[in-house]
C-alpha cells in the first residue's frame, strides 16, 4: 500500500538526509494508487555536486542520469533511485543557472513494474533535450529489474 511506503520514507529520510529533508512532511504531495510524488524545498540552495554526493553516499542510491540542457549547459537535471524490493523510490533534481539545487522531487512506488516503467520513461524523455554526463542505458535498467523480480 503506497501510504505505508510514504510513511516509511518520511520516517527514515530526515534521519538519513538531514541537510536535505528536515521535515517529516512534504510541502506538496500527489498520491495515486501505485505511486506518490513528494515535493521538498531545501532550507538553503546547495551545489548540485554536494546534493549528488549526499544521495550517493548517505542513501546509497544509484544514478539513473545526470545531464545538462542542450540549450543551457548550466542547467542540470539529475535522477537517483533505489529499488531493492523493500524501498522503491527516485529523487529528481534540477539546478538553477548557478548550478545550485533548491528543491527535490521524490517519487515513491509500491510496484517494481511501475517503478521500472517510470525510470525508463524519465531516462528516455531526458535523452532528447539533455546531453548526458553520465547515464544508464535502458537495457541496464531493465536488467536490474529482471534480477529483482
Amino acid at each position: 500500500m503506497i501510504k505505508d511506503e510514504v510513511t516509511r520514507f518520511m520516517t527514515l529520510a530526515p534521519l538519513m538526509l538531514p541537510k536535505l529533508i528536515k521535515n517529516t512532511t512534504a510541502e506538496e504531495t500527489d498520491i495515486t494508487d501505485d505511486s506518490a510524488i513528494l515535493y521538498f524545498t531545501l532550507e538553503e540552495a546547495l551545489p548540485i555536486s554536494l546534493v549528488m554526493d549526499m544521495l550517493e553516499d548517505d542513501m546509497e542510491l544509484s544514478l539513473l542520469y545526470h545531464g545538462t540542457s542542450k540549450d543551457n549547459t548550466k542547467l542540470h537535471h539529475c535522477c537517483f533511485f533505489t529499488a531493492n524490493g523493500k524501498n522503491m523510490f527516485k529523487f529528481n533534481m534540477v539546478s538553477d543557472n548557478r548550478e545550485y539545487v533548491s528543491d527535490l522531487t521524490i517519487s515513491i512506488f509500491d510496484s517494481l513494474d511501475t517503478m521500472e516503467s517510470e525510470l525508463e520513461s524519465d531516462l528516455t524523455s531526458h535523452a532528447k533535450s539533455f546531453d548526458f554526463i553520465q547515464a544508464m542505458e535502458v537495457s541496464e535498467v531493465l536488467g536490474l529489474f529482471c534480477l529483482l523480480e
